[in-house]
């Protein structure tokens, strides 16, 4: 995830989220599947401090920072793309994105 920074603050950033946000989603969970090292069924990876989190300041109930500007009138109640890296490597729907 290194090297994923978020999207450029402004209302540019806002997209819908389309059957092709979730395809590209899909690939990319295809391609850190392909990169990840195959592990002994014995071998946990217990170390959570070097695995990547959620930007508390995008957490889900939260007011988007300022930064974003508001959202264009034409995407209001529409099913945006998630601005987290965190998320871009996984498929999880706003009911059940975990709260901080």
């Amino acid at each position: 995830m290194a090297g994923r920074l978020l999207a450029p603050p402004g209302p540019d950033s806002f997209r819908p989220f389309t059957p092709e946000s979730l395809a590209n989603i899909e690939k990319r969970i295809a391609e850190e599947k392909k990169k990840r090292p195959k592990q002994d069924s014995s071998h946990r990876d217990d170390d959570e401090e070097n695995k990547p989190k959620p930007n508390s300041d995008l957490e889900a109930g939260k007011s988007l920072p300022f930064i974003y500007g508001d959202i264009p009138k034409g995407l209001v109640a529409v099913p945006l793309e998630d601005f987290d890296p965190f998320y871009m490597t996984q498929k999880v729907s706003q009911q059940t994105r975990p709260a901080m």
